[in-house]
């Protein structure tokens, strides 16, 4: 922080002692503005602003906020160069009703408070005007995986419910989603995509509706339900898979075209998959404005007895018009009940129902430590590199907190494993959660941490990040060996056969060296048979292995075996 900073910071001690400000009589020049950092910022006045405009500096006081940790300073009446200038009392006036309505437009910002003075030998005033983000409500996040086979409707479900716009028929609502060229031409996803819907204190929606962009979207919610968008194409098969076990979701929602034939087998093996991990399941049956009533009818009865082979234990229900939607939501996440719900892109019917259930769902995070140690663990799910800060990791905190600068309980942090599965340490410098800077991190969120190894080591998604005294804890291990607990969702598995399994965001081609039935980690209420496994890395990689660890395994474009592992060896 600059020594201009210092001085106008809100939180600043008692000792520092200002050097000069505009409210000192006979300040007529103060050090020209810093347009790259800080959270001051000068203005001669503020009226007469456009609608453009008007966002443009709403856009600037949230990061002025964001320099300043949630403060921000305005001085009133002085030029980017620092000469102090004045402005008539009409003016101010007109400058404080916008700096208001600047506030208002992010919806977690205020004025605290407005001093000003009078300069000499005319009438013209200058001021120091002081916003401050509100005291935010603790947030909770539920990441919901969107799973179904091609041309199911996902994309479009998912189009509507974070837009609020109805679709055309011809897949309008998608495009909002879809991030490359060839998805827009082809209409089909080919990569994750993670939209947000979110629920203020009063369980009102927030989507792009009332909100212009994700993070007002985030600032004005206190329950933030993060979709996955997967592909349903075979040929994208590996990109699914590393949104199951990379992504970290607490719910699987599978998405069925109301005028299918049948259940296809995808759908079927997304059901099992669920059933193989115990997650909570939901289904939503997309495309209702063209169903016929036979063909439905048909489909209904094979999709409940599907649910029925592989989750006899879990109640199904039709939501139609419901008002228990508390006590349905908590049903669904202790998985003792299914949820169905029936949609319409076109005439956007049952996301009322949708919505409100998961704005009542929260997230239970799984314990993958078998010793009750809660430490601090980040997975890497996506990396981006900025010029001014560096690497940048997004990703889930798992378990613990860490603060900028290292972990919460000052622990040293380290990064890994590289193919060799050697870890090094690493700093923390800053951290974002749902796009707002924070200066700490805590599990059960998403979260971007800006990392900095203290030795080369060439970071990738699938690593971890977590307290160097932690490696061995909780059953963890670094080894190219396992055991794990799947259930089959192909043919017969054979030992010395090749799979590709997927752990966390990586993956690697392994070979089953063992194979024995086992009943021992199988999900309450699954139906399905398991059977235990015996994995060897191939190419001496060596990862980050413990028990419980989600793992899902593909051969070609089919889904082989799915999972949980049992012991690292």
């Amino acid at each position: 922080m600059t020594t201009r900073d210092t001085m106008y910071s809100e939180d600043i001690s008692d000792s520092h002692k200002h050097v000069v400000s505009v409210l000192q009589d006979g300040v007529t020049k103060l050090p020209p503005e810093l347009d790259e950092a800080g959270n001051v910022e000068y203005k001669t006045k503020l009226d007469n602003t456009s609608s453009h405009r008007a966002i443009h500096l709403a856009t600037q006081l949230q990061w002025r906020l964001a320099e300043g940790d949630g403060h921000a300073l305005y001085i009133v009446g002085v030029h980017d160069n620092g000469d102090v200038v004045g402005i008539s009392d009409k003016e101010f006036e007109h400058t404080i009703d916008t700096l208001e309505n600047m506030a208002q437009q992010l919806d977690n910002a205020r004025i605290v408070s407005i001093k000003k003075r009078v300069l000499h030998d005319s009438e013209r005033v200058v001021a120091e005007v002081r916003l401050a983000q509100k005291a935010l409500l603790p947030q909770t996040e539920l990441r919901v995986a969107v799973l179904g086979d091609y041309g199911a409707g996902k994309s479009t479900v998912l189009g509507c419910l974070t837009h609020g716009e109805a679709d055309d028929g011809r897949g309008k609502a998608r495009l909002n989603l879809m991030r490359h060229q060839h998805e827009l031409e082809s209409g089909h996803t080919s990569s994750i995509t993670l939209s947000t819907v979110g629920f203020d204190g009063d369980g009102r929606v927030q989507n792009y509706t009332n909100n212009r962009s994700a993070e007002h979207i985030f600032q004005r919610s206190q329950h933030v339900v993060t979709f996955i968008d997967t592909c349903g194409h075979a040929k994208h098969l590996k990109t699914t898979a590393r949104a199951l076990t990379g992504y970290s979701p607490h719910v699987f929602c599978v998405v069925i075209p109301a005028d299918a034939v049948e259940v296809s087998t995808t759908t079927r093996e997304y059901i099992q998959i669920a059933a193989a991990l115990g997650m909570p399941l939901m289904v939503a049956v997309s495309k209702m404005d063209i169903a016929d009533k036979a063909g439905f009818a048909a489909l209904m009865h094979e999709l409940l007895g599907t649910l029925d082979a592989v989750l006899p234990e879990r109640s199904k229900c039709i939501v139609v018009n419901v008002d228990e939607h508390q006590s349905l939501a908590d049903d669904m996440m202790r998985m003792s009940v299914v949820p169905i719900f029936t949609t319409s892109a076109v005439r956007t019917l049952g996301f009322g129902d949708l919505t409100a259930v998961l704005g009542k769902s929260l997230a239970k995070r799984v314990a993958y430590s078998t010793d009750g140690v809660k430490p601090f663990e980040f997975h890497i799910e996506h990396l981006y590199s900025i010029d001014t800060v560096g690497t940048v990791a997004t990703g889930w905190v798992h378990s613990g907190a860490v603060a900028a600068g290292g972990a919460a309980d000052t622990q040293q942090l380290v990064i890994g494993p590289d193919s060799s599965g050697n870890f090094v340490e690493a700093d923390v410098s800053s951290i974002h959660t749902l796009r707002t800077p924070t200066e700490s991190a805590k599990a059960g969120m998403s979260a971007s941490l800006a990392i900095q190894p203290r030795s080369p080591i060439t970071i990738q998604k699938g690593m971890v990040v977590l307290g160097a005294d932690q490696l061995e804890a909780g059953g963890r291990r670094i080894s190219s060996e396992f055991t794990a607990t799947v259930t089959v969702l192909c043919s017969d598995l054979v030992k010395m056969q090749a799979v590709v399994v997927h752990i966390r965001s990586t993956y690697h081609l392994a070979t089953i060296v063992d194979i024995g039935s086992s009943t021992e980690l199988q999900p309450p209420g699954c139906a399905q048979a398991t059977t235990g496994l015996r994995l060897r890395l191939s190419g001496n990689v060596r990862e980050l292995i413990y028990p419980g660890m989600p793992v899902v395994a593909r051969d070609g474009r089919s889904l082989t075996f799915a999972g949980r592992v049992t012991a690292a060896m």
